[in-house]
């Protein structure tokens, strides 16, 4: 997981609030008047400059007169145009890496492994020291000084035009579409307060599995076992796999999951050590116990109401799913949609859950959707990978002393992996783990991972090969970016797609994954079916979205009920017919879906970019293109694709792949 780029725009004439202070006959003075002193050539260009600038004055930057004056000093061409440019990338990285730099400062202890969380802590993460950075940029007047000297492209326009631009063009197009929407500092503040409140809830939210207990009031996992929900509790199940007497602790951690999701997990249970639990009875100690309040759905509300104060400041995107397809993904969400259902609907889907349930020689269960066993075997049992990891990785700086080795085994010269992990610093992560990336060129990546008391454990190995294949792009995308404004990648699924491709190594790293045919079909379905499971919690998370605009005065409760039912709908049509049973909320229980605000559906996309990724470095070194697929920035998803791999992006490589798979299985 990883932090998105800042969002681009669309229409110029839709984009702002009616709160211009100027009418149509002093724009068109302006425009007539700078006309006169400029080609014929420069005259579209400028018409549309004023109009955009006039659309986003109001009467605190000033007058009709002042706004005149502002235009004739201000409007440029030529040399002076490509000085704004190259003035506003250099400032631009100056003030987002330091803002970035003082950010991950104030956020460390919530984010880092370091101690127990004190009021203060939180206070600070919750602060956002750059949510003032756009209104500052408007009052000084230099957003207007863009404004007036560079059309603002809409998505259509990129995706028509963006093939024949040059990098300069393509850059010039970030920085228009910077300033296209004017929201309020403060409402930037009530977003990053919310986002803060809702992950640190989230990433406090542990089970103490050592005391969760069977029907005859005996704990039933591993002492200290410690396991945040929902990524340990998932990892830990899939982990079970290969324990042939797992199945039952399977079913617990299940029950766990569907008394979370619904809130009927006791209070006292959510990091607490105090009580044994009985998942399956929901009892304490035997005996009934107060439930959790619904704070889980009551946290879900209070993003989804952070993020509808921005609405009024998007009139051509109202809403926060209109932003996150039309101006973050660049993919509409239809398209998306599209893609996820011809996963689910993939007749490789019912093949392969009919292989599953061969394997395991018993009916499926709902929480087979993590069935495990695709991967090849680990080479050794869960326990010595642990104490293998444990010893060749005690604290989160002996990951980072490795790196430059972990490179040099994916094909990285040593001067490339030096560098790179030279730009790259690792922490012990709080949660379950993330990236963070640096804006300024003079900063460092940040790797997060779970590191445990006496070291880190395969699952925290297995995280930390994700996160790295986060930075190694992060590094690349800002260190090696010829443009500044086009930093990073198109949208938060691509740098997914670079994570999945280094996690996915991880054994290789290991020395213990030796491919062959059978080998790479096994991961070729396994990539399908983890696709096929992440899909469906996409639409999850896209539809409870959707009910939140449609009932905004919905109760945390209502939200539950609806969230419920709408896992249940995407279950019922797209999961029961493989599994058997109805109405299961299963997929409703990822964090993401508390916190981070519509974030799921980057992962399915990851997965399928990563996919198609993946199948071009069969034929082309990872160390060498990925520097060069990284080089290529935060252009369009499409245009991206095209310089990248020469196609669109696109489930069916990956489908047709799980299909021969089966063949060469079976």
């Amino acid at each position: 997981m990883t932090i998105t780029k800042t969002l681009a725009a669309a229409a110029i004439l839709s984009a702002v609030p009616a709160r211009s202070a100027l009418q149509e006959a002093p724009v068109k003075k302006v425009i007539e008047k700078i006309s006169s002193q400029v080609a014929a050539s420069e005259r579209a260009r400028l018409e549309t400059g004023v109009r955009q600038a006039a659309l986003r004055w109001t009467i605190e930057d000033g007058t009709p007169e002042e706004f005149e004056k502002f235009c004739m000093e201000n409007f440029v061409v030529g040399a002076k145009r490509e000085l704004i440019l190259d003035r506003f990338q250099s400032k631009l990285e100056a003030l987002r890496g330091h803002f970035t730099a003082m950010e991950l400062e104030l956020r460390r202890e919530l984010d880092e492994d370091r101690g127990e969380l004190s009021p203060m802590d939180k206070m600070f993460a919750a602060y956002s020291p750059s949510a003032h950075l756009s209104a500052d940029l408007f009052k000084s007047k230099l957003a207007f000084t863009v404004l007036l000297n560079f059309p603002i492209p809409s998505l259509e326009e990129s995706l028509k035009l963006g093939a024949s631009w040059d990098r300069r063009q393509w850059a010039a197009a970030r920085l228009a579409q910077m300033f296209a929407f004017r929201v309020p500092a403060e409402v930037k503040q009530k977003v990053a307060d919310a986002h803060a409140a809702a992950e640190n809830y989230i990433n406090t939210y542990d089970i103490s599995m050592d005391h969760v207990a069977g029907p005859d009031g005996k704990p039933l996992f591993r002492k200290d076992l410690k396991l945040i929900s929902h990524w340990g509790l998932r990892d830990e199940l899939k982990a079970l796999y290969a324990d042939p007497k797992g199945l039952g602790r399977q079913k617990t951690i299940q029950a766990i999951m569907e008394r979370i999701i619904r809130q009927e997990i006791p209070k006292a249970a959510v990091a607490g050590k105090d009580h044994l639990w009985d998942p399956i009875q929901n009892t304490l100690d035997g005996k009934p116990a107060e439930r959790e309040p619904d704070t889980r759905y009551a946290t879900l509300l209070n993003v989804w109401r952070a993020h509808s104060l921005e609405d009024p400041y998007y009139p051509s995107h109202p809403t926060h799913m209109d932003r996150l397809f039309q101006l973050n993904r660049e993919i509409p969400e239809p398209e998306v949609e599209a893609i996820l259902i011809s996963i689910l609907e993939a007749p490789a889907g019912k093949e392969t859950a009919s292989l599953i349930q061969k394997r395991l020689k018993r009916e499926l269960n709902a929480f087979d959707i993590w069935y495990d066993a695709f991967k090849p075997p680990k080479g050794l049992p869960q326990d010595q990978l642990d104490a293998m990891i444990r010893k060749r990785y005690p604290t989160a700086e002996s990951f980072h002393k490795d790196i430059p080795h972990i490179l040099a085994k994916l094909g990285f010269d040593p001067q490339t992996a030096e560098f790179l992990a030279s730009h790259i610093e690792v922490n012990a992560a709080r949660g379950a783990g993330h990236a963070m990336g640096a804006d300024m060129r003079q900063e460092k990546a940040h790797l997060r991972t779970r590191v445990g008391k006496d070291g880190m454990d395969y699952q925290g190995f297995n995280v930390a090969m994700h996160e790295l294949g986060h930075c190694v792009e992060q590094v690349f995308s800002l260190n090696k970016m010829d443009q500044y404004l086009l930093k990073g990648v198109p949208n938060t699924a691509f740098t997914e797609g670079f994570a999945f491709v280094f996690q996915a190594r991880d054994l290789e790293i290991l020395g213990l994954k030796k491919p062959d045919a059978k080998a790479q079909a096994l991961k070729d379905l396994d990539d399908f079916w983890m696709t096929r499971e992440i899909a469906g919690v996409a639409l999850v998370d896209m539809r409870i979205w959707h009910w939140m605009y449609e009932h905004p005065k919905a109760t945390p409760a209502e939200t539950r009920d609806a969230m419920v039912s709408i896992a249940q709908g995407v279950w019922n049509k797209y999961y029961a017919p493989l599994f058997g049973g109805k109405d299961c909320p299963l997929l409703a229980i990822y964090s993401h879906i508390i916190c981070y605000a519509l974030y799921i559906p980057d992962y399915p996309l990851g997965h399928v970019i990563a996919f198609q990724v993946e199948d071009f470095f069969k034929t082309h070194s990872l160390a060498k293109e990925m520097e060069r697929l990284c080089r290529i920035g935060s252009v369009t998803p499409a245009e991206w694709m095209r310089e990248a791999i020469n196609g669109p992006i696109s489930a069916e490589p990956m489908i047709k792949a799980a299909q021969k798979a089966l063949t060469i299985i079976r």
